[in-house]
């Protein structure tokens, strides 16, 4: 995993805490069924690009991901 992309799972994560969210709440606001997807996507960033544009869009995250990918 490239350190962009840590650097946008520490955002997922600070943005949680503000909200005080747990993954099973981002799991429901994003649509998700299994809160396993949720913990791939911030354990491994395993996830797609639909995921990780809901997640940065739900929580406020205005840099998008890939701009963290490309560097």
């Amino acid at each position: 995993m490239s350190q962009q992309h840590k650097k946008w799972i520490a955002l997922v994560e600070q943005r949680l805490k503000e909200k005080n969210w747990s993954k099973a709440d981002l799991t429901q606001a994003v649509g998700l069924r299994s809160q396993g997807t949720i913990t791939d996507l911030l354990k491994t960033g395993k996830g797609s690009v639909d995921l990780k544009l809901r997640v940065s869009k739900i929580l406020s995250i205005r840099e998008p991901w890939e701009e963290f990918e490309e560097n």
